[in-house]
């Protein structure tokens, strides 16, 4: 009822709307009407032709016309209405008079025009207008005579009478019309204004929005800055632990290489059997260990947020014996036994055997520690498509709403100030992921007082049936067991080792120059050679022309180093004895061996490893540089053995030393490091990538090369503006041609 009460209101306020509309356009049309009524008459007046010099019909008219006018123009402003009708029926009356006393002929045809006229200012006039001109036409020509063409003139005054009729409903619809147009912008004028309103509150709002948007994105630039600050420190704390761990580990390593493999050095004593096991046990869990390191240094320098696998084909038997012989010492007390219920002929898996041995060895050090008393069982047999391995303890067990938890980093069962066993709660968290990252599945069951059981499920690749093969769609080729070679060219083992365990899906073939690389090529048929290059440096023309794509890339190398020196090579700790000897015999009649080094076990270890080599050779030690310097002027070395890291006087200045002095400029150095220098030597210089086909790349090839790239190489302008941000000093960017 009330939206029916609303509309009417509506369309009454619409109605008077169109009716002041059609009367302001009434009331401006008497007024011209007027106005041309009285200019009409005088036109008449004077422009008239009689016989007499005072015609009584043009008198008359004339007056009757002036006198029309004249009232209807007064009466426009004080009695619009009267006005209307006065002049309507004044100009209908004044063209009878004219009919009736002027004769002429066309006079009839002007009711056309003031037919159009009446209609607009009287509604319904045009009809008795029409009528009433019609009725005195016929009259006064059937009954005076007078010369009218009847039929032209009704005929004219009917389709006049008609148009004018359809021409004012026309005029009452576009007033209409603009009625409506005119109320719908009234409400959208009011809509803009409510919306208006709004607007400014929301501009107010935004403004504030900004403000805290501005202080919002200077507070993350100033986290982006900290957490670069971060990233370096964690750069220089990863290089700085690996100096501090590598060094005794490079020790304890050594000895125990010496020791396992070469124990004729130390005279031809009897070793004892358990001796001889400790000493390989040591020997081996060093070298895990060493491995464990080279792959956190990859992660933290090379800024990895993952890690990568190095799957080969392992029998998974001596791989378990391997770790149990490794935990073995940790079961000596009689009350825990360590047993092992390996299933035989299990298949082969494609595994990282360092990982999967630190999972081993982190399950079975676990179930020693949390076992007080009873057995810890290694156990492997294969179910359902999968090889499962099970480490199962008789300790106090896990509660079930603690299972769940087992796995997430720093968490641990017993968070008590008083809990018997250490650790940071990441051992499982680091199982958990490289089970995962080997596509399997790892999760435990226990129960309290009984004890725990620890499953990894590795999948087996099922092998392909034999019999009838029936294609019924298309068939991807299955992987060859041969991987697909790439060459590496660079004379640094640890690029080609790097290399291999980040292109798992490759064969990496080493080359330590490219003198042969073509028949290289040609034996083994490579997808691509890899050439390890210092930044600026390009391969020689002839190695571009061969038909396999060459991939140019600097890869921090220790032959950088070496020729940045000018060094003979550049060797890390631990020290491989096989590539030194190797440089060594390069040199050739090497009998005095000056080793400086400030780690006094360094010096030790060197020296007990080239004692097996000749008794001719004489290794001297130097703790520091300036007692190497002393030592080298007093008898120049044949070969000299230079730590680049020293308190003091280090490595690069006792080598700068010896270039300015001509007796020594001419000794072969052979650079020692714990710590990754090379990157910190060519900081400044930019990296490369580059990929070289002899034979013309095709846009499909060019747009498929481009695509990876652009996944991986992010532009740092997050850097550059919190720099810009806050203050800091950008480097100036040259044009490279």
């Amino acid at each position: 009822m009330v939206k029916t009460s609303l509309l009417h209101r509506f369309s009454l306020a619409q109605d008077e709307t169109v009716r002041l509309n059609m009367d302001d356009l009434r009331g401006r049309l008497v007024r011209r009407l007027a106005l041309l009524a009285i200019g009409v008459a005088q036109m008449f007046i004077l422009f008239y032709e009689a016989s007499t010099l005072f015609p009584t019909s043009a008198i008359g008219f004339w007056l009757l016309l002036t006198g029309l006018g004249l009232g209807s123009l007064w009466l426009s402003d004080r009695a619009p209405g009267l006005s209307r009708h006065l002049l309507v029926w004044g100009l209908t009356a004044v063209l009878l008079y004219a009919m009736f006393y002027l004769p002429a002929p066309w006079l009839p045809f002007v009711g056309v025009l003031l037919i159009f006229c009446q209609a607009i200012l009287v509604q319904g006039s045009e009809f008795i207008t029409g009528a009433v001109l019609a009725g005195t036409a016929v009259y006064l020509a059937t009954v005076r005579n007078y010369p009218y063409p009847l039929a032209g003139i009704l005929t004219n005054l009917f389709l006049a009478v008609i148009i004018a009729w359809l021409t004012i409903r026309a005029l009452y619809t576009a007033l209409d019309w603009l009625s409506k147009t005119q109320r719908r912008a009234e409400q959208l004028l009011d809509v803009t204004r409510s919306q208006q309103a709004e607007l400014r509150s929301t501009v107010k709002s935004l403004q504030i929005t900004n403000e805290l948007r501005l202080q919002a994105e200077r507070e993350l630039l100033i986290a982006n800055k900290q957490a670069r600050e971060s990233q370096r420190m964690k750069e220089q704390f990863a290089a700085n632990i690996s100096h501090e761990f590598r060094t005794p580990l490079s020790i304890i390593s050594g000895f125990s290489e010496v020791m396992y493999l070469s124990p004729e050095v130390y005279g031809g004593m009897a070793w004892p059997p358990k001796l001889y096991r400790d000493v390989s046990q040591i020997y081996r869990n060093s070298r895990h260990l060493m491995s464990m390191i080279d792959d956190i240094l990859d992660l933290s320098h090379f800024e990895m947020t993952g890690f990568t696998l190095n799957k080969q084909p392992t029998e998974l038997e001596p791989l378990l014996q391997e770790s149990l012989g490794m935990v073995a010492d940790l079961f000596r007390n009689d009350a825990v036994t360590l047993k092992a219920e390996i299933e035989p002929e299990l298949p082969l898996l494609e595994v990282d055997r360092t990982r999967m041995r630190q999972v081993f060895l982190n399950l079975l050090n676990n179930a020693c520690r949390f076992t007080e008393e009873g057995t810890v069982c290694l156990r492997a047999f294969r179910q359902d498509g999968e090889v499962r391995i099970q480490v199962v303890d008789t300790g106090p067990g896990i509660p079930q709403e603690q299972l769940a938890r087992i796995f997430t980093e720093f968490y641990q069962v017993d968070y008590s100030l008083s809990r018997k066993h250490g650790g940071a709660g990441l051992g499982l968290a680091i199982c958990h992921r490289f089970v995962q990252a080997h596509d399997g599945r790892i999760w435990v069951d226990s129960v309290l007082g009984e004890g725990s059981t620890f499953t990894i499920a590795l999948a087996v690749e099922a092998p392909v049936p034999g019999g009838h093969l029936y294609r019924t769609r298309d068939l991807n080729a299955r992987p060859s067991s041969k991987l697909a070679p790439v060459l590496v060219v660079d004379p640094d083992p640890s690029v080609t080792s790097l290399v291999q365990r980040h292109l798992t899906d490759y064969e990496v073939i080493p080359l330590a120059d490219s003198t042969n690389l073509d028949a290289q090529v040609t034996a083994h048929h490579p997808v691509a050679v890899v050439w390890n290059v210092t930044p600026g440096e390009t391969p020689p023309a002839p190695a571009l022309s061969l038909p396999v794509p060459i991939i140019t890339c600097s890869l921090p190398s220790r032959t950088w180093m070496a020729d940045a020196f000018g060094a003979l090579a550049c060797l890390n700790k631990p020290i491989n004895f096989e590539q030194l000897n190797q440089t060594i015999d390069s040199i050739g009649g090497v009998k005095n061996l000056l080793v400086v080094d400030d780690n006094s076990g360094i010096c030790q270890l060197v020296e007990r490893g080239l004692s097996a080599r000749s008794d001719e050779l004489m290794v001297r030690v130097a703790y520091d540089g300036e007692s190497g310097l002393s030592a080298m002027r007093q008898q120049p070395p044949d070969l000299l053995l230079l730590d680049l890291i020293m308190p003091g006087l280090n490595g690069r200045q006792v080598f700068d030393i010896m270039q300015q002095d001509e007796a020594l400029a001419e000794i072969p150095v052979i650079l020692l490091t714990a710590t990754d220098f090379i990157s910190e030597q060519f900081m400044g210089q930019n990296s490369q990538l580059t990929v070289h086909r002899s034979q013309m790349l095709q846009p499909l090839e060019l747009l498929h090369c481009i695509q990876p790239i652009l996944k991986v190489l992010q532009p740092p302008y997050g850097n550059l503006m919190a720099d810009a941000a806050l203050g800091e000093p950008q480097p100036t960017i040259e044009e490279v041609a």
